[in-house]
């Protein structure tokens, strides 16, 4: 039994010791913050799938790469780091939200996208405040145009019965 316990002692602390730092495994690059407004409005319903398209975003990409000193070339990939949707005012309440994907598109194709966050199940209760899940899918060829589009596509569990204002905020990574 004591022999037993030793292995096991031993196996935890290889694991513990050997586990990866991921502040130190991230790669180099600089974040990309973007605040989008939009309305959800009273009486949608579950039936359908809800799109909330934002349009000709200005990704000011050529001004991160000159604050960074970096050229085009330099970046890697551009991919979420943190996304959340949440009321402007604080008195949103988004339990009717039963799944959510956050879909970068360029205006002149909206049948061509990437996912870049998601939540799905949303839970049950989150307030006024969603987080959301980012994806690894490379967004550059959106993120490096002078512009971008944004698709929030919602499926809801619940029938709205207020307007709702909400904020889509997204922090990108440009890595290289």
């Amino acid at each position: 039994m004591k022999l037993f316990a030793c292995i096991f002692a031993l196996f935890a602390v290889l694991f513990v010791s050997g586990s990866c730092n991921k502040v130190n495994d991230q790669a180099p690059g600089f974040d990309m913050i973007y605040q989008q407004e939009f309305y959800i409005p009273a009486g949608i319903g579950v039936f359908d799938v809800h799109h909330f398209q934002i349009e000709n975003i200005p990704t000011r990409y050529q001004q991160y790469l000159d604050q960074h000193g970096k050229t085009d070339q330099d970046v890697t990939g551009i991919i979420a780091s943190i996304g959340s949707i949440g009321g402007v005012f604080g008195d949103a309440d988004l339990d009717f939200i039963d799944q959510v994907s956050v879909r970068v598109y360029d205006k002149s194709d909206p049948t061509d996208w990437i996912e870049i966050a998601y939540r799905q199940p949303v839970p049950l209760d989150p307030g006024n405040s969603l987080p959301l899940i980012p994806s690894l899918a490379n967004a550059k060829r959106f993120l490096s145009d002078s512009r971008f589009s944004i698709d929030v596509v919602l499926w809801l569990r619940n029938t709205t019965m207020q307007e709702s204002q909400v904020r889509l905020d997204l922090q990108l990574k440009a890595t290289y």
